[in-house]
């Protein structure tokens, strides 16, 4: 049975298109030191969905862009390439999974909500370190991106709300691996690879469960792994104080702060409170990003 699992979820794997050109055009003009706003603006005026898309998503409270945003040259102007990239690579991935079960309906809400969540709190991580909020959202926003493709394949017998639902559940991935050959955040992986992401997101996707494996940008998985609990915590709806954060990472994660302060970055357990409350006041303000990318 479980060769007929891993060759089910391989099979789904396959049948995923490729994502739309403009993503991987995007991509190369984003990458290119000497692009110019209107060599981006060429590249995704053509598609109208992921115009549209863009000026949802930069009209959204997420980037409170005072005056609006009405075009796409001002989109480009306002938000910047990167931020450009990372809307399009969030959208085209919501796009790869139009069809909803109506029997799972609940349970995808439910994920999405958690999946924004994690994007919130991987946000709020990164700004507070320096790096990239834009590109640590989306990671955040799709890292368990698996999950939904092991829904697609098990239908009936695959779980999609098993580490929302309980926090203890946080080994997640030894079930999974036990029950279908396969885990969620390998499914990941090759999705990653099958679609030609970013490195960093890929390793976001394949590592959030174990960093340390990590082969390349280790410090994205750790990142988001510290966001996935966060998120985890805030979505259990349990009344936690910022002594209660810093205890469930020492019982969950305790090497957590070796593993960030050997790549490179900047740990203090203090922050972990202060980020959680963070937390709890982006998800009352953003939850329209989510709605803009889905629509």
């Amino acid at each position: 049975m479980s060769h007929e699992n891993l060759l089910a979820i391989n099979t789904q794997i396959d049948t995923f298109p490729a994502l739309p050109a403009v993503v991987t055009k995007v991509m190369a003009v984003t990458a290119n030191s000497e692009s110019s706003a209107n060599d981006l603006m060429e590249v995704i005026l053509p598609d109208q969905s992921m115009c549209s898309a863009i000026l949802k998503v930069a009209n959204s409270a997420f980037y409170g862009v005072p005056r609006g945003v009405s075009t796409i040259e001002r989109a480009v102007v306002v938000l910047g390439f990167e931020e450009i990239k990372n809307i399009i690579i969030g959208k085209a991935i919501f796009a790869s999974f139009p069809q909803v079960n109506k029997e799972n309906r609940h349970a995808i809400s439910l994920f999405w909500e958690h999946a924004l969540t994690c994007g919130l709190a991987a946000k709020i991580i990164a700004e507070s370190l320096h790096l990239s909020p834009s590109e640590f959202f989306i990671a955040g926003l799709i890292h368990d991106i698996g999950k939904l493709a092991m829904l697609m394949t098990f239908p009936h017998d695959y779980s999609i709300l098993g580490e929302i639902s309980n926090l203890s559940h946080f080994s997640v991935t030894a079930e999974e691996q036990a029950s279908f050959s396969i885990s969620h955040d390998k499914v990941g992986l090759q999705l990653g690879h099958r679609w030609l992401l970013p490195e960093q997101l890929v390793m976001a996707m394949g590592y959030h469960h174990m960093p340390e494996k990590a082969p390349s940008n280790r410090s994205y998985p750790l990142i988001i792994q510290m966001a996935d609990l966060l998120s985890l915590m805030y979505c259990t709806q349990e009344k936690l104080k910022p002594e209660d954060i810093t205890k469930i990472f020492d019982d969950f994660l305790p090497e957590t702060s070796t593993l960030w302060k050997k790549n490179g970055l900047k740990w203090d357990t203090s922050n972990l409170g202060v980020w959680f409350e963070m937390l709890k006041q982006s998800c009352e303000t953003d939850q329209s990003i989510l709605t803009a990318f889905s629509s």
